[in-house]
């Protein structure tokens, strides 16, 4: 019998998964929630630094070319799964990215609102909004919501569209009106009920009812409605770039534009970190403006309005200025307001009477610039309130005032 000749001893074969590819891999399943919400973030910083421009021509064609583009997504996605089958060869391996490939179409385009709805936002109300937004874009990101099928993208389509007709329509018609809004929702609503009359059409399923395919998105609809009517939707394309409280603002015509001189309290040596004081301080004595020169008005000390009324100028006693710059499109005409209020003792926080306006036009990178004043009448808190003409809010200013000597002041120009 031949001697058994002893198995060679063989080495452990190596462990799968040990590379650095692999341990990463395992890391990014374990921790998946957290990788997404991390992406998420830096896909919003990278949005917030390249999108500048609301009204860029190139911005809004590809933004609408992305909406297109996830229509035909969801439809190629459902005749697929109608089919039962995934289609074989090199266009089976691309349609297997088809679900990746259309929420990265529509969480760019969420991003982009949320940039846009952010720089246009003011107050609690739009900052709900946004919270419910910057909710549904994480919630895109995480494969569990995105399991949920056609009833989220849907959803998520009828939002988006909805999102970039509202800041489309003033863009072309030069303004911003309350009909513009409704107008979206009722087209936002459309685009919903007729995608699904065009799937059932060439994609007979009955599961693709009413219910699955239209009643998301008219949910979306319904609360984009509700939060127009209470002032929560920020007014797109309009948003605030600046807004601060002066001592005296000096408008000056030159052949390349109107300049302003802007004369602000600056802050006492011993607050190191501030430019600007963090109080106001009004003159007991008001000035009277003359009229003689829209640009460059006179300004005479005064005591009281008797000097001023026989001249039929302005005379206002102990006043605050406030300087705003406000971004518009380009040929956007239209007006701002502003809304003074007071911080009274007695009675909280009440309005000194109604809204001035001022007209808007737009174009300029940095804003459309304005100014608007009110007289001080005792130390309390003021507040200033930008709104559109439809009265949204772009933006307000709440400071400290008193009636006093006023420090010397700088200057600075715009």
């Amino acid at each position: 019998m031949d001697p058994v000749t002893p198995a060679e001893p063989t080495s452990p074969a190596e462990p799968e998964g040990t590379g650095p590819w692999a341990r990463f891999k395992a890391f990014k399943e374990k921790n998946h929630i957290a990788f997404e919400v991390a992406f998420f973030f830096a896909g919003f910083l990278f949005d917030v630094v390249l999108l500048h421009r609301i009204d860029s021509t190139p911005l809004l064609i590809h933004q609408g070319v992305y909406l297109v583009l996830s229509s035909l997504l969801i439809f190629i996605d459902h005749r697929l799964h109608v089919a039962g089958k995934e289609p074989e060869g090199l266009l089976g391996r691309i349609a297997s990215f088809r679900l990746w490939v259309m929420h990265f179409f529509l969480g760019t385009l969420l991003n982009a609102f949320m940039v846009f709805y952010f720089r246009a936002s003011s107050g609690l109300l739009s900052f709900i909004f946004l919270l419910a937004l910057a909710g549904l874009i994480v919630a895109n990101e995480l494969p569990r919501f995105r399991q949920q099928g056609p009833i989220v993208r849907v959803a998520m389509l009828s939002f988006a569209t909805t999102s970039f007709l509202a800041y489309l329509l003033p863009v072309v018609v030069g303004r911003l009106a309350p009909w513009q809004y409704y107008l979206s929702i009722v087209i936002g609503s459309a685009v919903t009920f007729g995608l699904w009359k065009v799937f059932t059409r060439f994609n007979p399923d009955p599961n693709w009812t009413f219910r699955r395919a239209v009643a998301p998105g008219l949910v979306v609809q319904a609360a984009l409605f509700v939060f127009y009517v209470f002032g929560a939707i920020p007014p797109v394309p309009l948003s605030l770039k600046h807004i601060d409280v002066y001592a005296g603002i000096a408008p000056e015509k030159t052949e390349k534009g109107i300049h302003y001189g802007l004369s602000y309290q600056p802050a006492p040596a011993w607050q190191f970190w501030r430019t600007r004081a963090s109080e106001y301080v009004a003159a007991p004595t008001g000035v009277c403006l003359k009229r003689k020169e829209r640009y460059a008005p006179t300004e005479i000390p005064c005591e009281n309005d008797d000097p001023c009324k026989p001249m039929g100028n302005l005379c206002s006693a102990k006043k605050a200025w406030v300087f705003v710059r406000v971004f518009a499109p380009a040929r956007f005409h239209d007006t701002v307001k502003f809304a003074w209020e007071m911080d009274d003792p007695k009675k909280g926080w009440t309005d000194r009477g109604a809204p001035y306006p001022a007209a808007l036009s737009g174009g300029n990178e940095e804003g459309f610039r304005t100014f608007a004043y009110t007289s001080i009448s005792e130390a309390t808190s003021y507040r200033v309130r930008v709104l559109t003409d439809d009265d949204r809010e772009i933006g307000r200013l709440t400071f400290e005032a008193r009636v006093g000597e006023q420090p010397a002041p700088e200057l600075e120009t715009d």
